[in-house]
């Protein structure tokens, strides 16, 4: 599975409210809810005009009262001189380099063995309103943004399945979603609530939604996570998730008229 075709999956699997193409990469505006869908985001090796392309970035976004951000995309197989020349750019400008990620992939087409162990608890497939509802409480988000995360995944023409494994006093304990298209299933919102953690939790949850893609026909699962959540990426390395490239956003200032840019 290429750099494009991930990219472009994961795009439609979580859409934003507003898309700009443009022939290096997308402008994506949601209300400033997340940096996935409030950036404008880079095709690897793409060519463009650095100046140009950061104003019209600024631009954009400025219109929409909101920081500009910048998401950079990297492969092994494209030279890292083909994005050094924005990415110094951006920071000569001042914008600040957040959470570098790993996108991950697992190789599907194989026999899949997968063992979900529900001792503790049971996993239900629940709507995208009570998913988001527990995936904000375990991720500390504000809830006063749940009604635009929840439009976004209504304008997804994607197959997807949302659960929670919920305890025997029907607390939910851990969130997963996955999105199906083109043989492919990603991996969204892999949470724990902060009591729950290393239990095992989150693993019966990403096995639940692997079973889930097999059977639909998936022959790869990808999923995006931090660089610094060390946990979680040895996690998904056990389960044989492998690099397949990275990225990372330039966040800049901007001083907003009505409110407080979400970075």
């Amino acid at each position: 599975m290429r750099v494009m075709e991930i990219e472009n999956a994961a795009r439609h699997a979580w859409p934003a409210l507003e898309e700009e193409e443009l022939s290096c990469g997308v402008l994506r505006y949601s209300c400033g809810t997340d940096r996935r869908t409030n950036s404008l985001s880079l095709y690897p090796d793409a060519e463009f005009e650095t100046d140009k392309l950061i104003d019209a970035a600024e631009k954009f976004f400025a219109e929409r009262d909101a920081a500009p951000i910048v998401r950079i995309v990297h492969s092994d197989v494209v030279a890292l001189g083909s994005i050094a020349e924005i990415d110094c750019a951006l920071e000569l400008r001042g914008y600040e380099k957040k959470a570098p990620t790993l996108t991950m992939l697992l190789d599907l087409s194989g026999a899949v063995e997968i063992k979900t162990s529900l001792e503790n608890g049971s996993i239900e497939k629940v709507d995208a309103r009570s998913w988001l509802q527990a995936w904000y409480a375990f991720t500390n988000r504000n809830m006063e943004e749940i009604n635009v995360h929840n439009a976004l995944l209504e304008k997804s023409d994607f197959r997807h399945l949302f659960l929670l494994k919920k305890g025997f006093d029907e607390a939910p304990m851990s969130s997963g979603m996955a999105v199906y298209a083109n043989q492919a299933m990603g991996l969204f919102g892999i949470s724990t609530a902060i009591g729950q953690r290393e239990k095992g939790h989150a693993l019966d949850i990403i096995n639940s939604l692997l079973c889930w893609g097999f059977a639909k026909g998936s022959r790869f699962a990808y999923l995006q996570v931090e660089e610094a959540n060390f946990m979680a990426v040895n996690l998904y390395q056990k389960l044989g998730f492998k690099k397949s490239y990275s990225y990372w956003y330039r966040v800049g200032e901007y001083k907003t008229r009505n409110r407080e840019a979400r970075l």
